[in-house]
């Protein structure tokens, strides 16, 4: 008995952590989905200073956060992130003359335009000549003025200003940015006017402080480009000295930060993180998005999702889910998107771990979920109908005769159980037949397919490992089901296809004796399938 009652508890034990167990937390997967949409914006410019008509110059670098809302490449940050660069507003070139004039002085200040002199000149400065450095021509930007955006895989483009809007107290401080890309994360636009005082949110972004090029020698050059949480709640919503609206929060931002979205608890971008108080903590403003959505209006555009979001969720609820294998092929269609993302190549490889420690029967239920709910349903129903059973024939039987005397026991030993009648499997085919390469790399080349399938793909975990750049790292899987040949597109990049490229693309369908099966739209890899 107590054999059966451990046997029948490891059942339900292996049943219940079939059934759910997340390999994230909530929190961290939501930070993980929603990271990828944002940017770093570093804006370039040379600042040139003229003594006693020799001329020197320093290269001027200022950065701050944005955040990508088409897969096409349009960008929303803080005007006063870009201002240096957008020459077609007055207002903002006025700006960008008094931004570099106040960066001179610092420089003069720091004994940088001191030290540089005496190097050229190879002589301590005089005391006469270190004032004059005090009211030397005043400074100029010579050269173009760049505006560079880094992905979070630190890949970069040029960008140009689209839309400008001058800094907040006295204007909007919103600007739209395009650049040259396509497929990129984006992130979800929400509304502003839904925002409600103690609203929790999320900002995230690029602060100099944590970064080496906001002189923390802490920070890696790569870490440069892992973007920073921070968490709060809206303080307040007041109203700005130009009459509109903004969000007061204690959630932490500083320099780098600008720019940079706020998330509410739905994953929405709710306002932009704008400006902080250096001398006290937790008090800083956000802009509304609503405001910011003039701006994209008048750029023309609409907020779009793209399908690197699509196969980034994928592959984290699949990790997610302990699916490992699974994720492991979306992961790589991920870095097909992004390629060197650090947080896709940081899961892949745990995956690829998660798999690989895996025991021969957690793996097979892992391949064959269906099977493996159906196994746990039967076996909670087993448990059940066992209980119950041996429940009902160990009561015992008590008879009070007449006259007082002691109660008789009467008690049996309960038959041994019928054996229950199990489900007649249908009968498995006699063979499955094979594919045979029909163009690329393994033209020729004839696989059999086993009652596991045949997994294709460039990934060494593929049975059929096709190098091939059009072919994702798991494309399509060929596998028996329900007694017929089907081939299951793995969410490749290219797509698979059935006899004809100009045909739809297919997510799981049968296969006939002859089909040809392509592996992605130009029709560089086809392999033909041989019925048995």
């Amino acid at each position: 008995m107590k054999k059966l009652a451990s046997l029948l508890l490891a059942l339900i034990t292996l049943w219940g952590t079939l059934a759910y167990a997340g390999q994230l937390t909530p929190e961290e997967k939501r930070t993980l989905e929603l990271k990828p949409g944002v940017v770093l914006i570093v804006v370039a410019y040379d600042l040139v200073w003229v003594l006693d008509k020799h001329r020197f110059h320093k290269v001027q670098l200022s950065a701050g956060t944005g955040f990508v809302f088409r897969p096409d490449g349009y960008i929303i940050t803080n005007g006063h992130v870009v201002q240096d660069a957008y020459t077609k507003d007055t207002k903002a070139q006025e700006l960008f003359r008094d931004e570099a004039h106040s960066r001179y002085a610092g420089l003069v200040q720091s004994g940088y335009v001191a030290k540089q002199l005496e190097e050229y000149i190879q002589r301590p400065l005089t005391p006469a000549e270190r004032e004059l450095l005090q009211t030397a021509e005043p400074p100029l930007a010579t050269g173009d003025v760049s505006v560079r955006v880094f992905l979070g895989n630190s890949n970069s483009f040029n960008a140009q200003v689209l839309q400008w809007e001058a800094p907040i107290g006295i204007g909007k401080d919103v600007a739209i940015v395009k650049i040259p890309a396509s497929d990129l994360p984006t992130v979800q636009i929400g509304n502003s006017e839904t925002v409600r005082v103690q609203d929790p949110i999320m900002v995230i972004g690029y602060p100099g402080v944590a970064s080496n090029w906001g002189n923390n020698d802490l920070i890696s050059d790569t870490s440069n480009f892992i973007a920073s949480t921070t968490n709060g709640h809206i303080s307040a919503i007041k109203t700005s000295n130009i009459g509109t609206p903004i969000f007061q929060s204690d959630a932490a931002i500083t320099h780098g930060n600008s720019g940079g979205p706020v998330f509410n608890q739905n994953s929405e971008v709710i306002g932009i993180a704008t400006a902080g108080s250096d001398a006290t903590q937790g008090f800083n403003w956000f802009v509304p998005i609503n405001i910011a959505m003039e701006s994209v209006r008048q750029s023309g555009v609409t907020p779009e999702a793209g399908a690197f979001n699509r196969t980034w969720a994928a592959a984290l609820d699949l990790y997610d889910q302990g699916k490992c294998r699974d994720s492991i092929g979306e992961f790589d269609n991920v870095l097909q998107f992004m390629p060197d993302m650090a947080d896709a190549k940081s899961f892949r490889m745990a995956a690829v771990k998660c798999w690989d420690e895996k025991n021969p029967v957690q793996r097979m239920f892992e391949s064959y979920t269906g099977m493996a709910y159906a196994i746990g349903g039967l076996a909670v129903l087993v448990i059940v109908v066992l209980v119950l059973f041996l429940r009902h024939s160990t009561k015992s039987v008590v008879a009070q005769p007449a006259g007082g005397h002691p109660p008789v026991v009467f008690s049996s030993a309960p038959p041994p159980p019928l054996p229950l009648p199990s489900p007649s499997p249908a009968a498995p085919l006699a063979s499955y037949g094979s594919i045979q390469g029909t163009a690329g790399p393994l033209s020729g080349k004839s696989f059999k397919i086993t009652q596991e399938g045949l997994l294709i793909g460039r990934s060494p975990k593929c049975q059929v490992m096709v190098q091939d750049d059009t072919v994702s790292s798991e494309h399509a899987w060929i596998v028996p089901v329900d007694n017929r040949v089907v081939v299951i597109d793995r969410g490749s990049s290219n797509g698979t296809y059935v006899n004809s490229v100009d045909s739809p693309r297919v997510s799981k369908i049968g296969l006939f004796n002859g089909d040809r099966i392509y592996l992605g739209k130009k029709g560089t890899v086809v392999f033909t399938y041989f019925g048995s």
